[in-house]
């Protein structure tokens, strides 16, 4: 089973739902994403980010500049609450990094508080 997340940064980063951000502000040049994604899950910018059992993790950036990064969560058989909590604090540090908001393609919830 996988989760997909999308990350950028509404010029409202007040904005709780992706449906209704209506503009967005560059993240940043390639490089800086790519590192920034790399530093808090390895590997994710190469090919997959992968915590064993638990979770792997995919992702594709989009522009140059980047305006959009989009995650793709692929749960293992590890999955738990706790993994859940801890892949969400990881998720918050690199939206912190990169100024922006992740958001659930699912329902277009917002997943990360504005940085």
């Amino acid at each position: 089973m996988s989760f997909d997340i999308i990350i950028l940064k509404p010029t409202d980063l007040s904005e709780e739902d992706l449906s209704n951000v209506e503009d967005v502000l560059d993240i940043g040049c390639p490089e800086v994403v790519i590192t920034f994604l790399e530093s808090v899950f390895p590997g994710s910018a190469q090919g997959a980010f992968s915590d064993g059992e638990r979770y792997s993790l995919e992702s594709a950036q989009n522009g140059d500049p980047v305006t959009t990064i989009h995650l793709t969560l692929r749960y293992g058989r590890a999955w738990s609450e706790a993994t859940n909590a801890e892949f969400l604090t990881q998720l918050l540090r690199l939206c912190q990094l990169l100024q922006s908001v992740a958001y659930a393609v699912s329902d277009n919830s917002r997943l990360t508080p504005p940085c």
